[in-house]
């Protein structure tokens, strides 16, 4: 009896090691259509490669150095428990040539990350969802 219960702890964590290393430790979760959140690219922004889309609220960036034409995207959940953008643990840089959107639209954002600029979203197209307003 002993002998089946070892060989089934040793299957169950030979599994669990599996798991994980296949996992690489992290979840993403895509949403419909594909749609990646903030959160995904936060754990391995490297990970993803070429056009990819990514859901977020525009946050305030007054008190961030970025250019003009950057602006910083938060997790939508975040943005919405905090009922302000800069609370977030974490802040995507998106680069667009064209209209910033304003701060607390949602939007989905396609492009994608900027050959050894580090991290910095290229987006080639910016789709604004809505407007979120906490009233």
């Amino acid at each position: 009896m002993k002998k089946y219960i070892l060989t089934i702890l040793a299957i169950i964590l030979i599994a669990g090691i599996a798991f994980v290393s296949l996992s690489n430790g992290k979840t993403k979760t895509v949403k419909e259509g594909g749609v990646l959140s903030v959160n995904d690219i936060q754990a391995d922004p490297s990970a993803y490669k070429g056009a990819i889309t990514i859901t977020g609220v525009v946050a305030d960036k007054s008190r961030f150095k970025v250019p003009a034409n950057v602006f910083l995207m938060v997790e939508t959940s975040e943005a919405k428990i905090c009922k302000q953008t800069g609370c977030a643990r974490f802040y995507l840089p998106v680069k667009l040539e064209g209209v910033i959107p304003k701060e607390w639209d949602e939007v989905n954002v396609t492009g994608s990350f900027a050959e050894g600029a580090g991290l910095l979203f290229v987006a080639t197209k910016v789709e604004v969802l809505r407007h979120l307003t906490f009233k």
